[in-house]
C-alpha cells in the first residue's frame, strides 16, 4: 500500500535536497506554532466557518458539474441507416441490358491503429483485435510490444499476436514507454495519414468511424469517452460503476471543452490524432513518462497551439481495477502511484499554462474558458491539501458530519441530471443509478487516495522519480534505442524481434529464416519515414 523505503532509497543529491526542504519546512512550522498558537486559532477559525469550507471541499466539483452541464449539448446516436426494403412489382420485367451497376467507393484506408502493448494480458488484447478487426484491415494495425530490454523477453506475445492474424504488424521498441511506443508505431505506419491509439485493454466499438471530418488546420486531434468495465465486460458495483460514473463525468466535462475551445487533455487510453502532428508531438514536446502520461499529451497539443476535438458518438471500453487493494493492478496503487501523484505534480505546469500561454485560443470566449479549467484544474489541487486539516480538525465533530452528508446528497443531483436530462437519449453515456446516488462515498474514498497522492508527489515524485531520457535528447545522442534511426527500420519495422528469434534459433541449433516474417506488412513502394 505505502512502501516507506522509497522515499529515502535510493540516494540522490535532489531527494534529500527536497525531502531536507520538507523537514525544515516542518520544524520550521512547529516552531512557529509553539510562539504563536497559529494552528489552535486557524482550527478555531476553520470551525467557525465549517458550512463555506465543507462547500469547498465537498461541493467544488458537483458545482463545476453543474456549470458544464448548462453547456454541453450530447449529440444523438444515429444508428446505421440500411435501405429501405423494397418489394418486387409481380409483373416487372428487368432489361439486363439497362441494368445499371452502382459500384460503392472504396474505403481510403488512411488510418492506423497503434496499439502499445507491455506485459500484455493475451485474452484482453485477443478481446481488443477482435473489436479492431470491424475497422481496420489487419495490416492497418500495428502492435508495438515494449520494455527496457534489447530484445523481447519471450517471443509468445508475437506467437500470439500471429495467431490472431499474420498480417498484424509486430514491432518491438526497447524504450519501455507507452508513448515512445505510439511514436515507434506511428513511424512504422508511414502510408497511413491518421493514427487511432488505444491501449491493449481497450475495445473499439461498433459506432467507430474516424473522425477525419472533425479534423482542420488547427484541430488534429479527436478525444473519445470512456466506459469502465471488468475484465468480462460488465459494470458491476461498486468499483467498477463507481469509475464508470467518474469517467462519464470526465467526458462531459470534455464535451463541452469540445465546443468552447477544444479537450483539454484527451483520455490516455485512447485517442485519434494526424500522424505528423503525433510524431512531431512526442519528438519535440513530450517528456515520455507514463506518469500522468495523458496530462502531458494534453499541455504538449497546447503548446504546439492544436486543438483537440471529441467524438461522443464512439464510447471506448476500458478495464478498469476491480479492487481497492486487491493482487495486480489494484485501484489504490494505480491512483495513488501514478494518476494522483502524476496530477499534483503537473501544478507548475498547469499554473504556466493558465499565466503564461494563449495556446493557440483566438476568441474571448475560448482564452477565459481555458484559462477557467485550467484554474479549476490547480483549484482541486489547493483542495486536497485543505482537506488534510480539515478532516483532521473537523473530522471528530458531530456537526461536521450533519453539515456534510446532506451536502453529500446534493452532489449526486447534478449527476443524476445529466442521466436523466441531458443523456436521457444515450444510454451508452449514463451512469449505473446506484453509482450515480452512492457517488459521494466514492469521491471521500478518492479523497484519502488523493492526500497521499499529493504527500507522495512532494517527498517523492519531485526529488526521487527518475524521468525518461526524452526522444529529442535519444535523436541528439543518437541513442541506439531509437529504432526508427536503424535503415533496417525503413524495410522492416520488426528487425529487433526478428533478431531476437534468430539468436533463439540459434542457440537451439535450428535453421531461421532471416526474411521479413509474415508478421510485418511491408507496402510496396514505400515511401520516406516521414
Amino acid at each position: 500500500m505505502i512502501d516507506i523505503r522509497e522515499v529515502f532509497w535510493p540516494f540522490t543529491w535532489k531527494k534529500y535536497v527536497i525531502l531536507s526542504v520538507v523537514a525544515a519546512l516542518a520544524v520550521g512550522v512547529a516552531i512557529s506554532d509553539r510562539y504563536f498558537r497559529w494552528i489552535k486559532k486557524s482550527m478555531e477559525i476553520t470551525r467557525s466557518n465549517m458550512l463555506p469550507v465543507l462547500i469547498i471541499v465537498l461541493g467544488l466539483e458537483p458545482i463545476m458539474i453543474t456549470v458544464i452541464l448548462l453547456v454541453a449539448r450530447v449529440p444523438p446516436l444515429h444508428p446505421p441507416v440500411a435501405p429501405p426494403d423494397e418489394k418486387p412489382a409481380p409483373d416487372m420485367q428487368v432489361d439486363v441490358e439497362k441494368f445499371v451497376t452502382i459500384l460503392e467507393p472504396a474505403p481510403s484506408y488512411s488510418t492506423a491503429l497503434v496499439i502499445p502493448c507491455h506485459n500484455s494480458n493475451h485474452d484482453a488484447t485477443r478481446k481488443v483485435l477482435k473489436s479492431a478487426f470491424a475497422h481496420f484491415r489487419p495490416q492497418d494495425i500495428f502492435v508495438v510490444d515494449n520494455g527496457r530490454t534489447r530484445y523481447p523477453t519471450s517471443p509468445k506475445f508475437r506467437h500470439f499476436v500471429r495467431g490472431e492474424h499474420p498480417d498484424i504488424n509486430y514491432i518491438w521498441s526497447p524504450i519501455g514507454s507507452k508513448n515512445a511506443a505510439q511514436l515507434v508505431g506511428a513511424m512504422a505506419a508511414k502510408n497511413y495519414d491518421w493514427i487511432m491509439t488505444v491501449d491493449d485493454d481497450v475495445s473499439i466499438p461498433s459506432t467507430f468511424r474516424p473522425p477525419i471530418d472533425k479534423m482542420d488546420e488547427v484541430t488534429k486531434g479527436c478525444a473519445f469517452p470512456l466506459k469502465a468495465v471488468d475484465a468480462n465486460g460488465d459494470v458491476p458495483l461498486c468499483l467498477v460503476a463507481w469509475q464508470d460514473c467518474e469517467y462519464k463525468m470526465s467526458g462531459l466535462t470534455k464535451l463541452a471543452e469540445s465546443s468552447i475551445c477544444g479537450v483539454l487533455y484527451p483520455h490516455g487510453a485512447g485517442w485519434f490524432c494526424e500522424r505528423e502532428t503525433l510524431i512531431d508531438l512526442i519528438s519535440n514536446y513530450h517528456s515520455i513518462d507514463f506518469i500522468a502520461e495523458d496530462v502531458n499529451t494534453g499541455l504538449s497539443m497546447q503548446k504546439m497551439k492544436k486543438r483537440i476535438a471529441f467524438d461522443a458518438t464512439c464510447v471506448l471500453e476500458t478495464e478498469v481495477p476491480t479492487t481497492v487493494l486487491g493482487p495486480g493492478l489494484n485501484w489504490w496503487n494505480q491512483r495513488y502511484r501514478s494518476w494522483e501523484m502524476g496530477r499534483h505534480g503537473r501544478l507548475i505546469a498547469f499554473a504556466d499554462r493558465m499565466l503564461f500561454s494563449l495556446n493557440g485560443q483566438m476568441t474571448p470566449c475560448g482564452i477565459f474558458t481555458q484559462k477557467f479549467i485550467h484554474l479549476y484544474s490547480i483549484a482541486t489541487i489547493i483542495v486536497d491539501w485543505v482537506r488534510i486539516p480539515v478532516f483532521v480538525t473537523m473530522g471528530g465533530d458531530v456537526n461536521f458530519w450533519r453539515l456534510g452528508l446532506p451536502l453529500m446528497l446534493l452532489a449526486t443531483i447534478p449527476i443524476l441530471a445529466f442521466k436523466y436530462i441531458n443523456a436521457r437519449h444515450r444510454p451508452d453515456l449514463q451512469p449505473r443509478f446506484w453509482a450515480a446516488t452512492t457517488y459521494p462515498l466514492y469521491k471521500q474514498l478518492y479523497s484519502l487516495v488523493s492526500i497521499f497522492g499529493a504527500i507522495r508527489a512532494v517527498v517523492f515524485y519531485i526529488g526521487g522519480h527518475k524521468k525518461p531520457k526524452t526522444i529529442k535528447r535519444m535523436i541528439k545522442d543518437k541513442d541506439p534505442n531509437a529504432v526508427w534511426l536503424d535503415p533496417r527500420f525503413e524495410s522492416n519495422p520488426a528487425y529487433l524481434a526478428d533478431e531476437s528469434e534468430a539468436l533463439i534459433a540459434a542457440s537451439k541449433g535450428t535453421n531461421y529464416d532471416n526474411k521479413a516474417p509474415t508478421s510485418v506488412y511491408i507496402p510496396p513502394g514505400s515511401p520516406g519515414l516521414i
